[in-house]
């Protein structure tokens, strides 16, 4: 590892054992979590909208009452900047709630509907300090909100068509990094999120078992910092044969099966971006890292809990779904006393771990 990439290799970890009184047996100690592999920086402390940002988003769905695709459920922008606008349903989450309850929060202030959120769709990231989560949602109850107040000014149902043709004012915001202080319109954003949605609705429905296949929803755990696992997968040229990187400890699936701390793992800061992270991280675990593994589009779990309102732990970790090019064959490993590839023929396995090849995924947007 070369001193420039700056990625510090931890450790392995070992159990302790409590001392127990005379005439009884020493007991383990409670495992403790596997310390992470490498070290990109640290936060102190993470709380949030004090050094982190999460935003709650809800796109909701509904079979087009002309009979095309589907219709979206929109707000109408309340906020000077943006007033009479039209957006996803989308706010802030408050300290102290979970992220599925600011997405259930955020449908009923700006909509009306009261909503479950079903599954977790997608994630974007911006820097290494602002998240959104988007969640597919089902209105349960309520009525189109028509009476304007300062969450939003009104609700209504568009169809894709007009959000693809541009018949919908939609909002738009600027970006520091945009050449000349270009305007570039989030539409393009609403409908990727959007796109996103109706292919996860679409899957389900494709479904024979839907209850075999367990949704994708955040873990509500205190997260000390920022987390980042790599599932780095390889399949087979014909997608017969599926191969998961792990840690020595891990045996075989069985093992992979009962395992939280399987994959490699890194801390980081918030002086590295994401896309940085990953880079780096790639290059620590396998020779030509990101030459023969692809960029992460998909997160396959994700612990995240901004609360209680003191606490300093609203961080979070997120496991990345990381595919070795088929084409290219298995590159080497950095550090193979450390690593190893397991197969893992078990169909149910792979689809508890979200890496089936027909499987949806929560989709990461690295903005």
């Amino acid at each position: 590892m070369t001193s420039e990439e700056n990625v510090v290799e931890k450790a392995e970890g070992s159990s302790e054992v409590v001392d127990a009184p005379e005439g009884e047996k020493p007991q383990s100690a409670k495992k403790q979590p596997r310390p992470v592999d490498m070290q990109l920086g640290k936060c102190r402390w993470v709380r949030l909208l004090d050094n982190i940002t999460y935003i709650a988003c809800g796109v909701v769905l509904r079979e087009a009452e002309c009979g095309g695709d589907f219709d979206v459920l929109l707000v109408q922008e309340a906020k000077k900047s943006c007033r009479g606008k039209w957006y996803l349903p989308a706010g802030r989450v408050e300290p102290g709630e979970t992220i599925e309850h600011a997405v259930r929060r955020e449908l009923r202030e700006e909509s009306g509907f009261t909503c479950s959120a079903d599954e977790l769709i997608c994630v974007q990231v911006k820097g290494s300090g602002w998240y959104r989560f988007v969640y597919s949602c089902t209105v349960l109850e309520g009525t189109l909100k028509t009476e304007p107040d300062e969450e939003s000014l009104a609700a209504g149902w568009f169809t894709l068509d007009q959000l693809r043709k541009k018949e919908v004012q939609l909002r738009q915001v600027y970006y520091l990094t945009a050449p000349s202080n270009v305007a570039l319109s989030r539409s393009s954003d609403i409908l990727r999120i959007i796109d996103e949605a109706v292919s996860y609705r679409r899957w389900r429905k494709s479904l024979t078992a839907p209850e075999l296949h367990r949704p994708i929803h955040i873990t509500n755990e205190n997260q000390p910092g920022l987390f980042m696992e790599f599932m780095i997968i390889k399949r087979s040229i014909d997608m017969t044969r599926t191969e998961v990187l792990v840690h020595r400890s891990i045996k075989n699936e069985d093992q992979l099966k009962g395992a939280s701390d399987a994959f490699p793992t890194v801390e980081f800061g918030f002086e590295y971006f994401f896309p940085m992270v990953v880079s780096k991280c790639y290059r620590h675990l396998i020779e030509d890292g990101p030459n023969v593994i692809e960029t992460p589009t998909s997160i396959v779990a994700i612990s995240c809990l901004p609360s209680p309102v003191e606490s300093l732990a609203h961080g979070l970790r997120v496991r990345l779904l990381c595919q070795h090019k088929r084409s290219q064959l298995k590159s080497n490993l950095i550090d193979p006393n450390r690593y190893h590839w397991i197969p893992v023929p078990n169909s149910q396995i792979l689809s508890d771990f979200h890496i089936s090849p027909d499987q949806f995924r929560t989709a990461l947007h690295m903005l």
